[in-house]
């Protein structure tokens, strides 16, 4: 692990929240108000935008604070649609604390995840003020595009929940995961850091080729790590993918190697609502996806991602002067399958 990649992005994520707090009413009503910071206080990792900044950088960009919109941006973008996909997934825990629907009930919580959809666009607008019309709009439209993909993937995940559709294929799995994670996650924010430097369309592409691979290893990594990591370092459930019925590779996986009963097993609980589930039926999955490898299935291929994702970032990005910031992600793409939270 590139410890040089994790010291960069610390070192960005206070410069980052203090330009996000700048956007947080104090105003009344103040109950609401509280709500709306809950989860940007709480801070997550500052992954994507902090990958903003780091491929600005790695492009030349001129000034890292004509990133810094982009980026708080980012960050509140992921606060938002947490707050909404805790509630669609039933979720307990976010960041070592209850959720906020359940401190405080679905219908608040989704009106205060609107509110922080809200901060968001007016940080946008803000940042074409800044950057002018040319660069300050593809920002825009870039985060529209990656929030309109990440909301289908979204969409594919949660149907096949609601209607019971557990026999899913690798390609379909991917497909998700591409528009939902690798994009939102790796791609989109990579894109947006060349973009304020003023990149062609056909280096966006080469972007595309490399993080979608990251992407992948991340998702899949997620994955394992919902079901090996304690609760207290995920600062979630552990294997609550498994209550929250969440099609994974690991899934897939243990399905087409376990006998046809437990196989018809699996099914019945994963057809189960998340209250319906017992600890005993979520241990008897995680047993068989023990037993039959599928974790570490698993984690080869994330690895395998990793490698392909080095390989083809060391091609495209070859015409690039060999910065601190270019070197930090590329040791990213190890702390992908590196990370235990």
């Amino acid at each position: 692990m590139n410890i040089n990649a994790l010291d960069k992005i610390a070192k960005l994520k206070p410069i980052i929240w203090e330009k996000i707090q700048e956007y947080l009413p104090s105003k009344d009503p103040k109950k609401h108000y509280e709500m709306v910071c809950e989860y940007p206080k709480r801070q997550g990792k500052y992954i994507r935008p902090g990958l903003i900044i780091l491929s600005s950088q790695m492009f030349g960009i001129d000034d890292y604070k004509k990133a810094l919109l982009s980026a708080a941006a980012m960050q509140v973008c992921e606060d938002w649609i947490l707050i909404h996909d805790d509630i669609e997934d039933h979720s307990l825990e976010r960041r070592h604390k209850p959720a906020l629907h359940i401190m405080h009930g679905d219908e608040l919580a989704i009106n205060a995840g609107d509110a922080l959809h809200i901060i968001m666009w007016r940080i946008l607008g803000d940042n074409v003020r800044l950057l002018g019309s040319e660069i300050g709009w593809k920002i825009f439209d870039k985060m529209s595009d990656i929030i309109e993909k990440t909301i289908e993937g979204q969409f594919l995940e949660i149907n096949w929940i609601c209607k019971n559709q557990i026999n899913i294929t690798e390609k379909e799995y991917f497909r998700m995961i591409d528009i939902k994670a690798g994009y939102y996650t790796i791609v989109g924010p990579l894109q947006l850091g060349a973009i304020l430097t003023k990149r062609s369309a056909k280096e966006l592409d080469k972007i595309e080729e490399w993080g979608i691979c990251i992407g992948r290893a991340f998702q899949i990594w997620d994955d394992v790590m919902n079901l090996i990591v304690s609760s207290e370092k995920q600062g979630k459930e552990r294997a609550g993918d498994i209550l929250e019925g969440k099609r994974t590779l690991i899934l897939i996986h243990a399905l087409d190697k376990c006998t046809k009963s437990e196989k018809d097993k699996i099914i019945k609980i994963y057809t189960k609502k998340r209250q319906e589930k017992t600890e005993q039926e979520k241990d008897y999955v995680l047993n068989l996806m023990e037993k039959y490898g599928s974790i570490k299935y698993a984690k080869k291929r994330a690895r395998d991602y990793v490698s392909q994702a080095k390989e083809i970032f060391d091609e495209n990005t070859a015409h690039l002067s060999n910065t601190s910031s270019k070197q930090a992600i590329r040791g990213l793409i190890d702390f992908v399958v590196n990370r235990e939270k």
